[in-house]
């Protein structure tokens, strides 16, 4: 067990005073520290929970998305980025316990290893006392990041929303081709079509290919919208 003011700090930064302190200590134990008790199954079920916790609000706080639209969200919200980020500002890399191997590469400050400790804090708070405190946790750190993405547009993934509808009507997937390209090869435009069962629906350009593709799903699923098919 770690002393009283490593615990009192820890906890104060979670924002949660555990029962079961070894389930906390078991969440901050990188495998460089300790092969046996370390976090990596809390990782492993702090995954799932953080995955219905963010499916929940979305589902409820934010029903007018599609169910593309939640998908993408919901990735981002979860992906190694934003929870490392959201460790990072309750400034868990201080409580991170590494071993000397660990500490020499610093990779307590490792982006990756942040998120693996919000995943397991996430199924300590579980285990603890269950899911309501859990979700306060979760979402107290997430919400913000999930808001401001959905503000952004960047959750409106056209291509997802076009494929489900393809898939659900013809059972197979659009079919994306570069149209050409234009531009030197740091400044080029890409010219996209996609086509559903060989029928041309959609046009789009972009400054990437991924970005052509967006936008030709985008006005594919213009056309759809208007007509009821493609």
């Amino acid at each position: 067990m770690q002393d009283y003011k490593y615990i009192e700090g820890l906890e104060k930064a979670i924002g949660y005073s555990f029962l079961d302190k070894d389930l906390l200590i078991r969440a901050l134990t990188h495998s460089s520290f300790n092969a046996d008790g370390n976090y990596e199954k809390l990782e492993f079920l702090g995954d799932a929970v953080v995955q219905i916790i963010v499916s929940n609000y979305l589902y409820e706080n934010h029903h007018y998305l599609s169910e593309g639209e939640m998908t993408v969200t919901r990735a981002y919200a979860v992906c190694g980025e934003t929870l490392g980020k959201a460790s990072s500002q309750m400034n868990l890399d201080k409580y991170i316990l590494i071993g000397s191997s660990g500490r020499k590469k610093k990779i307590n400050k490792n982006n990756s290893v942040m998120a693996d400790v919000f995943e397991a804090v996430t199924a300590a708070i579980y285990l603890d006392v269950g899911m309501d405190t859990a979700r306060e946790f979760v979402l107290k750190n997430l919400t913000d990041y999930v808001e401001e993405y959905i503000e952004s547009g960047d959750n409106k993934d056209y291509k997802t929303r076009l494929q489900h509808i393809v898939q659900e009507k013809y059972s197979l997937e659009p079919r994306y081709v570069v149209h050409g390209e234009k531009g030197p090869a740091h400044d080029k435009t890409f010219n996209i079509d996609v086509y559903v069962k060989d029928r041309l629906c959609g046009k789009g350009k972009g400054k990437s290919k991924k970005k052509a593709q967006q936008n030709a799903a985008m006005n594919a699923l213009k056309k759809y919208d208007r007509r009821g098919s493609f």
